[in-house]
């Protein structure tokens, strides 16, 4: 069997290990249009921030697995076109073009950042670090810049901030929604980090949309402008507006209206034997029915699937819980599946919201809020803000909300099924018994 990945992603990586693993005879190809690939999108922050000596650190350790394999792995191999009838694909790799068969094809080319931009030379004036070559190129930029202006207050654009902010810059960013992180954290959590970010003299715009982006007259700079006013910096850093590459394949497979490409659960696209993972598509989340969530532990997730579902199907894939952390400005941010403004979208909620300092948690600093259905206890989602790490327990937030879990399964179960983290689990469980305990008040006031 011939398999060939085209994308040496997170996704593109995981599945071509998990194919390896479950197909030992099989001729697998793997390909990437980078000469350097697997390097986390956090590179450029860690390299302003000092965190790290070589960019070797930067580097996922599925690039070293893969090479000590039998993996045909190419870089600076670009696919110019797809023949799904014949199953067929071109590569061109430096001036050479060479046809390669496929038994199977998995897509996994990851997204990219789309602004059109209608003057040419505001790519000097752009930072980026969604490549290597992007990242030090725009460390070698960083260092004679004076100003900085960020588009996107999300989890890219947040921990950018607190890199650019510890440099004698002026930093601006600019965030469409009413408060930082909007997508994974309701506001009343963000008080902290605002206030960070005003004590690091950031220039926090939030509520206004970037409208037009263009040069100064002189083009000694990027100018943005909005409805409120014109801004100008010497450099321009983008942390939104992120787009699947699917251009080459669109023409070839059913794609959605957002550009993704539309996959059956088994990833399978719309013609066989080819099978599309990772930043391409949409998954299965809660209430949403379909969304977007182009995050490496997704992608990760999907390359790993697939690989059981390429002669079969066999696993499908299931609805996912959305889990994003971060480390910024000396806080520890998770969010697990939906935000309180989220839900009440689709459904009554009500919240519990616990503040530090409280019980054993008396030396720390920690905010926790749970978000639950009103009408039966279900638990949404979860968002813990604090100066320790408390990752597994948030994990165990997401499997609860994944298995369908209540406030009342929670304090009732938690001693059967979670009882590897009894020293993490309480801050969720305090949480929930404060739920039903307020849901006890309201019905007896009733």
């Amino acid at each position: 069997m011939k398999i060939i990945i085209v994308g040496a992603s997170f996704a593109g990586m995981s599945a071509a290990l998990e194919c390896h693993q479950l197909y030992p005879d099989a001729d697998i190809l793997l390909i990437d249009k980078e000469e350097e690939v697997g390097y986390f999108p956090n590179v450029l922050n860690w390299q302003l921030k000092g965190e790290m000596k070589t960019a070797a650190e930067a580097q996922s350790g599925l690039v070293n697995q893969i090479k000590q394999t039998t993996i045909d792995f190419r870089l600076g191999a670009e696919l110019v076109q797809l023949d799904a009838e014949d199953q067929s694909i071109i590569i061109r790799q430096a001036k050479t073009r060479t046809t390669e068969v496929y038994d199977a094809l998995i897509l996994a080319m990851g997204a990219r950042q789309v602004w059109d931009f209608p003057d040419k030379g505001l790519g000097e004036r752009i930072l980026s670090s969604k490549y290597f070559s992007d990242a030090q190129e725009s460390w070698r930029k960083i260092e004679k810049a004076q100003s900085v202006i960020i588009i996107g207050g999300g989890q890219i654009g947040l921990e950018s901030v607190e890199a650019l902010s510890q440099l004698p810059l002026s930093v601006t960013l600019f965030e469409a929604e009413t408060s930082p992180l909007a997508k994974y954290v309701d506001e009343e959590l963000m008080l902290d980090i605002e206030a960070e970010l005003r004590r690091r003299h950031v220039k926090l715009h939030v509520g206004e949309t970037v409208e037009t982006i263009c040069l100064t007259e002189d083009g000694s700079k990027v100018r943005v402008e909005t409805l409120k006013g014109q801004y100008e910096a010497d450099y321009l850093l983008l942390a939104t507006n992120f787009q699947p590459n699917t251009d080459l394949v669109s023409d070839v497979l059913d794609c959605n209206p957002d550009q993704t490409i539309q996959v059956d659960e088994y990833l399978q696209t719309s013609q066989p034997h080819i099978f599309a993972i990772g930043d391409l598509i949409q998954l299965p989340f809660a209430f949403f029915g379909q969304a977007y969530l182009p995050l490496i532990n997704h992608a990760i997730l999907t390359g790993r699937l697939v690989a059981y579902n390429l002669v079969s199907p066999k696993r499908p894939l299931k609805e996912v819980q959305r889990i994003v952390s971060s480390h910024l400005f000396g806080y520890n941010m998770t969010s697990v599946g939906l935000t309180e403004r989220q839900a009440q979208l689709w459904t009554d909620v009500d919240s519990v919201l616990i503040k530090a300092p409280y019980s054993q948690w008396e030396t720390e600093e920690l905010t926790f809020k749970l978000i639950v259905q009103r009408s039966d206890g279900r638990l949404l989602g979860g968002q813990l803000l604090s100066t320790s790490r408390h990752i597994q327990q948030m994990n165990t937030l997401a499997l609860a909300i994944s298995n369908g879990m209540t406030a009342q399964d929670m304090v009732e179960q938690s001693w059967l099924c979670l009882p590897r983290y009894t020293n993490l689990v309480p801050i969720v469980i305090e949480a929930c018994q404060r739920y039903l305990h307020q849901k006890e008040e309201v019905s007896h006031a009733d």
